[in-house]
């Protein structure tokens, strides 16, 4: 496993960076699935915006205007922060110093800080020069749903955020306190995959409704990406050893290797300096990230990962270019994430976060899918009947 870039170069080309520590491996895949979900919804916003499902706009822009205050503000504390903990953690990192632990605290150098908020404001202030115009010029621009994909991000990332951190919380009622609240909102451990989608998904149909686009044109072209990022995402817990691992599997395989089997998981992320329980430490190795599971288990995240690539390759060759009425692919989406999550969960890793009905257990991933899957055919159904209504193609 890999906690660090730094151990990926490491371990993979015997090179050591000890600056490439601040970056998480598990935080990369994030960022690469969220730009990998940015270039799919951009692209297919920008397919369906040019066959008429999203209405182009036009807008009036003046260009030539000096940089406003507020602008200047951004820039300042943009590099104040990047100076004042991104780089002190960069410059700090070696052995012993683990600088996520250092993230959400009050440690950084404030005069690197101030050093590089003034460079960056210095570099503000030539552009808005360079660029001003003595008559600032009004004119009229064309933008499609396309153009939207920055403000969708953002809202995405900040909602999504929110979903993902207090569902973790919710599995696990018993420690509800306003302490590890808090501690939990301020870690970069501790995701759930569906509250960060619901919450997610609800941040950005808010936003598409208030700048009067189609939700469920919307919806039906959002989805692919958003199976191509979760596949990205599941790399990531996979190559980080997050603990989002599957049950015991003590039966060997004669021609799989122990990594798509039964692994242990070495170097795992939660190991650490101490290991958790279920962790033994790997004899020979120095260092904080030395422990791995006693038994080994099923890689659920690899194979998630496997089968989300797989679904996005069929939404996205196959599906979205159907002609299929509104809602369809939508409905497709939430069949396919619906049963292949259901099934996981029947070899993955719940701790005590299982809830009974009657005779039946389900965790609490396995009762969303279920949910996702009646959706997902509600949906079909409805739109075959032509009883979920959006706008026609202008084209």
């Amino acid at each position: 496993m890999f906690p660090t870039l730094y151990h990926f170069f490491k371990d993979t080309l015997g090179i050591e960076l000890p600056f490439l520590e601040i970056v998480n491996t598990f935080g990369l895949f994030v960022a690469l699935a969220i730009g990998a979900a940015y270039w799919a919804m951009q692209t297919e916003f920008l397919r369906r915006s040019e066959l008429g499902y999203f209405p182009v706009k036009t807008q009036k822009v003046t260009i030539g205007m000096p940089a406003s205050g507020s602008d200047y503000v951004f820039n300042g504390l943009f590099g104040f922060l990047f100076g004042f903990k991104i780089i002190y953690l960069a410059l700090n990192s070696g052995e012993g110093f683990v600088p996520q632990d250092h993230i959400f605290t009050s440690d950084g150098d404030i005069a690197l800080g101030l050093f590089i908020a003034a460079l960056v404001l210095g570099y503000r202030y030539y552009t808005d020069k360079k660029e001003r115009l003595e008559k600032p010029v009004e004119k009229s621009v064309k933008f499609t749903m396309a153009d939207e994909m920055g403000n969708i991000t953002a809202v995405a990332l900040i909602t999504g955020f929110l979903g993902a951190k207090i569902f973790h919380i919710l599995e696990t009622p018993e420690n509800f306190s306003i302490q590890v609240i808090l501690s939990q909102l301020l870690t970069t451990g501790g995701w759930t995959f569906f509250g960060g989608l619901i919450c997610g998904a609800g941040g950005v149909l808010w936003y598409v409704k208030k700048k009067g686009y189609s939700i469920i044109h919307t919806l039906d072209a959002a989805v692919p990406g958003m199976m191509l990022a979760y596949g990205v995402g599941r790399f990531g817990c996979h190559f980080a050893g997050d603990g989002d691992w599957g049950i015991a599997n003590s039966n060997g395989s004669s021609w799989l290797p122990d990594w798509a089997w039964a692994y242990k998981y070495p170097h795992n992320v939660l190991g650490k300096e101490y290991g958790t329980a279920g962790m033994e430490r790997i004899p020979s190795c120095d260092g904080i990230y030395c422990f791995q599971l006693i038994d080994p288990v099923y890689p659920t995240p690899l194979y998630e990962a496997l089968m989300a690539l797989a679904l996005f390759s069929i939404l996205w060759f196959y599906v979205r270019k159907l002609s299929l009425k509104p809602g369809m692919v939508l409905g497709v989406y939430l069949m396919f994430a619906g049963v292949e999550r259901f099934l996981i969960e029947f070899i993955r890793e719940h701790g005590d976060s299982l809830y009974r009905i009657g005779d039946l257990i389900f965790s609490q991933a396995q009762m969303i899918s279920l949910t996702m899957i009646v959706m997902g055919i509600a949906v079909w159904v409805l739109s075959k009947k032509n009883i979920i209504k959006a706008p026609s193609p202008s084209k």
